[in-house]
């Protein structure tokens, strides 16, 4: 069997990366295999976001710390690939910022994953907080 269930990052970015490189060739030849990569690759995103939680205990800054984390990503590396200033990426992280529709997009395209991960509802803090 060409391709498996995902169980590790490293299966997972490997999938990403075939499925991107297939996309790239636009034939029709390749239709199958890529759907079949990507409901492979949605079924570990699924499986992902339920063991970080999101459904309760994680809101989206802390999947995407959890996500930077796994990824080894500091917050200018993230920023240049999501093509955004740091200060954005940092204010997010600092809850001084919502996660805009576009930045939602950029992130859930980034990280492979959907985009009800980061659109959940979280508190800012408001100044005095961060005083």
């Amino acid at each position: 069997m060409k391709y498996k269930r995902i169980y590790s990052i490293e299966q997972y970015n490997e999938y990403c990366n075939i499925y991107e490189k297939l996309t790239m060739k636009n034939s029709d030849k390749y239709a199958e295999e890529l759907d079949l990569l990507e409901l492979i690759i949605e079924d570990y995103d699924k499986r992902l976001i339920e063991s970080i939680g999101t459904k309760e205990d994680m809101n989206p800054v802390e999947i995407l710390e959890y996500l930077m984390s796994e990824n080894n990503l500091t917050k200018a590396e993230l920023a240049r690939q999501l093509n955004v200033s740091r200060q954005l990426i940092t204010e997010i992280l600092n809850y001084k910022r919502n996660i805009s529709k576009k930045m939602i997009t950029k992130l859930s395209d980034r990280f492979n994953m959907q985009q009800t991960a980061f659109s959940r509802e979280y508190k800012l803090k408001s100044s005095k907080e961060a005083a």
